[in-house]
């Protein structure tokens, strides 16, 4: 009875091995890194509108120009004044203030779940509220799929870990879009921050040629 107990151990084993194993390399050949091969901090990882996209890493902030280098409010400033031609937001706020101080940046907040839906250029912001003890997360809209209920976005800071050995800076990514009667919805998805909803230039946004 020991004996035929190891051997189904050890054949559960080798079944759990290959499949984390498979898992694994599927992930590698869609982009998935080992934890530790983190890139470098500033490392371009793509490029929307003419606007460069910038690892984190694991070096900390700089502060620059447009905010402290590469984290998420960096990219709308820098995005906000290279493409709409906006005033730089740098030292404003937290990632959270893009929506619930939107006017004082000149911009225009809409709810999430509102009847405005939210267009390209769009800040996305994920936050629950003042009060939820988080300075949340802004990303950029760069695309809205209305026929197949969907938007897509740019983003810095923003990395996902999977299988306990892997993960991948997610510099753009896609969330659901519904239009429910007059009311539009973007789902969270897999981020922890629900979202309280878009914020636009006050004004007619102006892209530079």
């Amino acid at each position: 009875m020991r004996r035929l107990f190891k051997r189904a151990f050890l054949i559960w084993l080798a079944v759990v091995l290959v499949t984390v194993a498979g898992r694994v390399a599927w992930r590698l050949g869609a982009g998935w890194k080992f934890v530790f091969a983190v890139p470098a901090h500033g490392e371009i990882l793509g490029t929307e509108n003419g606007v460069t996209v910038h690892a984190y890493g694991w070096n900390g902030s700089f502060r620059g120009k447009f905010g402290l280098e590469f984290e998420c409010v960096e990219l709308i400033n820098r995005y906000y004044t290279q493409v709409l031609e906006h005033r730089n937001m740098s030292r404003t706020g937290h990632a959270e203030s893009y929506f619930w101080g939107a006017d004082e940046k000149g911009l225009v907040a809409y709810p999430n779940g509102g009847t405005t839906a939210p267009a390209i250029h769009d800040i996305l912001v994920f936050d629950g509220g003042l009060q939820d003890g988080s300075i949340g997360h802004v990303a950029v809209v760069v695309k809205v799929n209305e026929a197949e209920g969907s938007i897509t976005f740019i983003q810095q800071n923003s990395v996902a870990f999977t299988d306990w050995v892997l993960r991948r800076d997610i510099w753009k990514d896609n969330l659901p879009l519904r239009h429910l009667g007059d009311e539009w919805f973007v789902d969270q998805g897999s981020y922890t921050d629900p979202i309280a909803g878009w914020s636009r230039l006050a004004a007619p946004a102006r892209s530079v040629p």
